[in-house]
């Protein structure tokens, strides 16, 4: 009799404590909704965690933002990710493939922008007009900035340096240029021509006599070395390079809008639409030339210096910037609205999926504590009984 009953005791206990912790699982999920009797609400309907979703949602916003996805922890990821590299690699790939493309660099503007050029290959007027505008306005822009300033203010040292150099250069060439002039066959006929004019030319006495007694050719015999012998002289060479190096000065001291007055502006105009065709031109050669043979000069120094450079640029702004992106995103916001509208059902599956076989073990345990208790009862019933 004390076995059937201690039994039926354990039995008992058993069923109770692995239903109970069964159905304790079951109530975290389950009913989704709240059951009613009449107006009477079925307490604890619905579960724990449909009840309780807005409060989750948010500690997990909180949680994520504080704990999981923190700024320190994307900057370490972003140092230790190797991210650098990857994104070197990705950007080589990338400048590789453009530089050593053969089409031109009409191609690929015309394929961006068709309405970029004419027919016959110009540029077209809805591009070169507003060009054509920006280029004139820099011009004017640049002469009234500098109106007051003289050439001597804005030419650098180095430029200085250079006009003096050219002056001496221009000043030794100046005199080597004569005395080839002086023995080549015009310029010896030039100086013939002038003798005659001095000499015989007007008529008189003197004129007459000379020409009696000496040639064209015996003066120019005798006079050309003695020219030879002065244009050679460094004394001459000196005086001409001072000559030009006042010229230069008295230039230098003019401010540009002295320079432009003198000019004219309708010559600075015609000089910049002249510049600007130029550059028109130029460009027009540029883009018809492979886009391989545009790049080659650059290529070893963009695959060397510019593409890691420019990783590393991206990297650190990512790095600098990760406050104020968290900022932007609203990493808690995000969580707990994604929370808010996850499917309850989704959100059991899940923690079952991953945690399936604690919930049979405390339902198991259930059954046992259960039991144990039972057979503790029984125990003590026949004790005091």
């Amino acid at each position: 009799m004390n076995f059937w009953m201690i039994l039926i005791n354990v039995g008992i206990g058993s069923v109770i404590g692995g239903v109970t912790n069964e159905l304790a699982i079951r109530m975290l999920f389950r009913p989704l909704k709240p059951w009613y009797i009449g107006r009477w609400r079925v307490p604890f309907t619905p579960g724990l965690i449909p009840s309780r979703r807005d409060d989750i949602a948010i500690q997990m916003g909180r949680l994520v933002e504080e704990h999981l996805l923190t700024m320190e922890g994307v900057r370490r990821a972003l140092t230790q990710s190797g991210l650098e590299n990857q994104l070197a690699d990705w950007l080589n790939r990338v400048a590789q493939n453009w530089m050593q493309d053969e089409q031109s660099l009409r191609h690929f503007l015309q394929a961006a922008a068709p309405q970029m050029f004419q027919e016959d290959g110009a540029w077209s007027e809805s591009v070169r007009q507003p060009v054509l505008l920006h280029w004139q306005s820099f011009v004017n822009r640049k002469l009234y900035q500098y109106e007051e300033k003289t050439l001597r203010e804005l030419i650098p040292a180095a430029g200085k340096e250079r006009l003096e150099s050219a002056l001496d250069s221009v000043s030794q060439l100046l005199l080597q240029r004569f005395r080839e002039f002086l023995h080549s066959p015009e310029g010896q006929q030039s100086l013939q021509s002038m003798i005659r004019g001095l000499l015989g030319g007007g008529g008189g006495m003197f004129g007459g006599l000379v020409g009696m007694f000496l040639g064209d050719d015996k003066i120019l015999g005798k006079l050309l070395p003695h020219l030879d012998d002065l244009l050679g002289r460094p004394e001459l060479s000196q005086k001409l390079r001072e000559m030009l190096g006042g010229e230069a000065d008295k230039l230098l001291d003019k401010n540009v809008g002295e320079i432009v007055q003198w000019i004219g502006t309708q010559q600075v105009e015609d000089w910049s639409r002249a510049v600007f065709a130029k550059l028109e031109e130029q460009s027009l050669r540029i883009v018809d030339e492979p886009v391989s043979r545009l790049t080659s000069p650059i290529q070893e120094a963009v695959t060397t210096s510019l593409v890691p450079r420019m990783a590393r640029w991206m990297v650190d702004s990512l790095e600098k910037n990760v406050e104020r992106i968290f900022q932007r995103l609203a990493i808690r916001e995000i969580v707990t609205r994604q929370v808010e509208g996850f499917p309850i059902e989704r959100i059991e599956e899940m923690v079952v999926g991953i945690s399936g076989k604690e919930f049979r073990m405390i339902t198991i345990l259930g059954f046992i504590l259960g039991g144990i208790i039972g057979l503790i009862q029984s125990f003590l019933a026949i004790w005091l009984g």
